[in-house]
């Protein structure tokens, strides 16, 4: 991006948004990775113009093509800048890490760095290096030396004290290295093999002494945050890879680090480098560190900001030891609203804790980063229409992206499509505009695949007015945030209803009314409802009555029902200001009778 500022100043300027559009919105079709397609890696751009043809296929903007077509013609000057910079310390050995959008660039500085210095030792690993992956990038680039594919923490030590002495690679597992031309490739083993305590705290001093430099800093500056590790693999996964998951099996294995030493790698990182926001890369929450770590980081008296992924069946203490603790975003992978949809992707929650999970975070004050996905084998279109009459009800909580699911390679529908009723057709189409190598290979390369359903289905034909129904919800993301909401009174309960497409109301609950109502904040039934009732030793109302009511709030759109399960949807305390509405205009104030028998 220094590059990209410093080469357009005084004409147009390409922008850090441009740049993060690119990164992030065309992610699918890695423009990002086709940017970096110039020479020495591609001598000959003859399929650009199909290739653009293709991404404009899949919407991405004349404005925005015409940006990453500035920012590739800036490209070459970039890499020989890079490739100075790196040899200017002589070194023996050059790695890079490399995931989603980050080949191509490797591949064609490693290249350029290889013919200026062929003694040089070029060493790729990442996430696009895992299993069949790394095998065909260093099958098919020669110029990669050696390819560490799972974790690396162990194998790259020992490859570079082998290059550093002179000494013949020794084969680990998961390493791919060349013997007299011929790649040879170590099977990686089944099974995580680096404990958490041998996993090295970062370093980012290089990165904030280029940012104190640049001319971007005071734009860059409140966006910054820094990435910390706490665990790897997945404990749910470990138990139900959840069937569009594209996390390889032999790194599912749960493991943490102790509490202590997050803490301790969190507030070392905080004052070295006077930053106090930070994203845990962790695929899952240690649910222990809920416990363990973030009461250290709260009696700590510093105020971060932190971004966790987590399951959404977190119960309501667990969500406020998060806020505490400043964890205040979270990827709760909630992926629908639908229990029979959730059932077949193997989550482990039901669409009322999904919903529940958004309720509480708007009343306690976390932003949920979430996904609604729809295409999945045998879902049942009928849930989507549900889905449809639901979303006016939620316009108070945070909205989703929505999205169709990707078939990713180490998922359950890549590794046994005919199981879900898949047909996989191919790497998706980019790839062949990014790779020049054959056919199997670029299938063994690749992370995303084209696939069709067996039994015929198009999931766009039963989604479309969902989808209109989502945008719409993220339209009135703003206006509609605190627009339902409840008070507690002595005796009493006030709900508030402003939510957009929805009549304004005012709802007085007295007694045993306000009390059911609260009843249902994680999800009850009435029979549940009407034991806690009798144990306090209240007998006024039973189990039908309290049903009957409780079916009336749902029809006015204040209570969700999932079979016999209730969840109420206001929020607790208001968070915007809200303008009354006079009660001669609202038909609906103290609308429900009164439940307590005569």
């Amino acid at each position: 991006m220094d590059h990209l500022h410093t080469k357009t100043i005084g004409s147009e300027p390409l922008t850090i948004g441009q740049y993060q559009r690119i990164a992030t919105e065309e992610f699918q079709v890695q423009l990002g990775d086709w940017i970096f397609k110039v020479p020495p890696y591609a001598e000959s751009p003859s399929e650009d113009k199909e290739y653009l043809a293709h991404i404009r296929s899949r919407g991405v903007s004349e404005k925005t093509i015409s940006a990453a077509l500035r920012m590739r013609s800036l490209v070459p000057e970039f890499l020989e800048a890079a490739a100075d910079e790196l040899l200017a310390g002589t070194p023996r050995v050059v790695g890079f890490s490399t995931v989603f959008q980050q080949n191509i660039a490797s591949l064609v500085l490693a290249k350029i760095l290889k013919a200026r210095n062929p003694s040089l030792k070029i060493v790729f690993g990442g996430g696009n290096c895992d299993a069949q992956m790394g095998q065909t990038i260093h099958e098919s680039f020669p110029w990669v030396d050696f390819v560490i594919r799972g974790e690396g923490e162990r194998v790259l030590v020992e490859v570079v004290r082998d290059v550093l002495e002179d000494r013949s690679i020794r084969p680990h597992p998961g390493l791919c290295y060349r013997v007299d031309g011929l790649s040879i490739a170590v099977p990686q083993k089944g099974e995580p093999q680096v404990p958490m305590d041998e996993v090295p705290t970062p370093i980012y001093d290089d990165y904030f002494e280029r940012l104190a430099r640049t001319p971007l800093r005071p734009e860059l500056w409140p966006d910054v945050a820094l990435l910390f590790e706490s665990s790897r693999g997945c404990w749910w996964g470990a138990k139900s890879h959840c069937t569009f998951c594209g996390l390889n099996d032999n790194l599912m294995r749960f493991r943490s680090k102790p509490a202590s030493r997050v803490a301790e790698e969190i507030l070392g990182m905080a004052a070295r480098y006077g930053v106090l926001d930070f994203v845990a890369v962790d695929d899952i929450i240690d649910l222990r560190h809920i416990t363990e770590l973030f009461p250290l980081l709260r009696a700590s008296g510093v105020d971060l900001s932190i971004f966790y992924e987590t399951k959404a069946n977190l119960t309501k203490d667990q969500l406020r030891a998060f806020s505490a603790a400043g964890a205040n975003a979270i990827q709760p992978g909630i992926e629908s609203l639908s229990t029979p949809i959730l059932r077949l992707m193997g989550k482990g929650v039901t669409g009322l804790q999904n919903l529940r999970l958004l309720k509480w975070c708007a009343e306690i004050g976390i932003k949920p980063c979430w996904n609604l996905l729809y295409g999945f084998p045998g879902e049942p279109p009928e849930e989507y229409e549900r889905m449809r009459e639901l979303v006016p009800s939620l316009v108070h909580l945070e909205p989703p992206k929505f999205m169709p699911i990707e078939l990713e390679r180490f998922s359950p529908y890549f590794e046994r499509p005919f199981d879900f009723g898949i047909q996989v057709l191919g790497p998706r189409p980019h790839y062949r505009f990014l790779y020049s190598i054959r056919p199997e290979a670029l299938r063994n390369l690749a992370y995303d695949f084209e696939y069709r359903y067996t039994d015929g289905r198009d999931p766009e034909t039963y989604t479309e007015k969902l989808a209109e129904a989502v945008d719409r919800w993220r339209e009135l993301k703003e206006s509609a945030a605190g627009s339902l909401y409840y008070r507690r009174g002595p005796g009493f309960l006030l709900v508030q209803d402003r939510r957009p497409g929805l009549e304004a109301a005012d709802y007085r609950f007295d007694g045993i009314e306000a009390k059911i109502y609260l009843a249902c904040d994680a999800g009850t039934t009435a029979a549940e409802i009407h034991r806690q009732f009798v144990a306090e030793g209240d007998k006024s109302v039973d189990a039908v009555e309290i049903e009957n009511y409780l079916q009336e709030l749902v029809d006015t759109k204040l209570v969700y029902r999932e079979g016999r399960r209730f969840l109420s949807l206001a929020v607790a305390d208001r968070t915007v200001e809200i303008q009354p509405v006079p009660v001669t205009q609202n038909p609906n104030y103290a609308a429900f009778p009164v439940l307590v028998s005569a």
